[in-house]
């Protein structure tokens, strides 16, 4: 099947108003051979953008890195705002037990991106999702990052080689529903498990101060931050 450009326009038409995907046909357009054979599927900025809006997500924010990080955390209405404090594994992020067999599981996967179990995926779809450990790394080596204040809220502004940048708040963390260390920690979950620890208990998340950041365990039930990758 192929469409005219006429037809083209009223497919876009009929998507707007649908909020749809578009499978396109485009084998040939008024007379005009096309090098495309084969069915394609458009989905044009501007439902991309409606549908971010509508599921709070952020704006994907170029670093000079592997992966474009989101410019605000999960649940938080602006980038220094803290969000959700959420447990390792749980996608709904409504969780505060302290039985690290809720996280998700007893028996979790080595790493949850882009899982059910991964609330980045969850919420905001595409390819959104959860850090892996070597890409939270690469932000800490590869970006330059300073501690700063926002609206009143301190945490880091982290600068990549290209200009772009993104903040983190010191959101701290949240222990059951207790909650520790705002303004002086930032804690942000990776997407992998530490295999080696006792029963599992634990998967890798970055923590930073202004003594600056780094990698560390923690465990799966403790609330922490998320800050999503995409896909490039």
């Amino acid at each position: 099947m192929s469409q005219t450009l006429s037809d083209l326009f009223e497919t876009l038409k009929q998507a707007r108003e649908g909020y749809g995907i578009l499978d396109l046909f485009p084998a040939e357009c008024d007379g005009f051979d096309s090098i495309l054979d084969d069915e394609v599927e458009l989905t044009p900025a501007w439902w991309i953008n409606e549908e971010r809006q509508r599921r709070g997500t952020g704006v994907p924010v170029d670093l000079g890195l592997s992966v474009l990080w989101s410019s605000r955390n999960v649940g938080a209405a602006s980038g220094e705002l803290p969000g959700l404090y959420v447990g390792w594994g749980d996608a709904g992020g409504n969780l505060t037990s302290i039985n690290v067999d809720d996280y998700p599981c007893s028996d979790p996967p080595e790493d949850i991106g882009g899982s059910d179990c991964d609330i980045a995926r969850e919420r905001w779809a595409e390819t959104w999702r959860l850090p892996t450990r070597a890409e939270m790394q690469e932000l800490i080596q590869k970006c330059q990052w300073r501690w700063t204040v926002i609206n009143g809220i301190p945490g880091a502004q982290i600068i990549g080689r290209n200009g772009g940048s993104i903040f983190l708040p010191a959101a701290g963390d949240r222990y059951g529903t207790d909650y520790e260390d705002a303004y002086y920690y930032g804690r942000y979950w990776t997407s992998e498990l530490r295999p080696d620890s006792d029963e599992q208990r634990q998967a890798f998340a970055m923590e930073f101060s202004q003594m600056g950041p780094e990698i560390v365990p923690l465990v799966r039930h403790m609330g922490l931050s998320i800050r999503p990758v995409l896909e490039k």
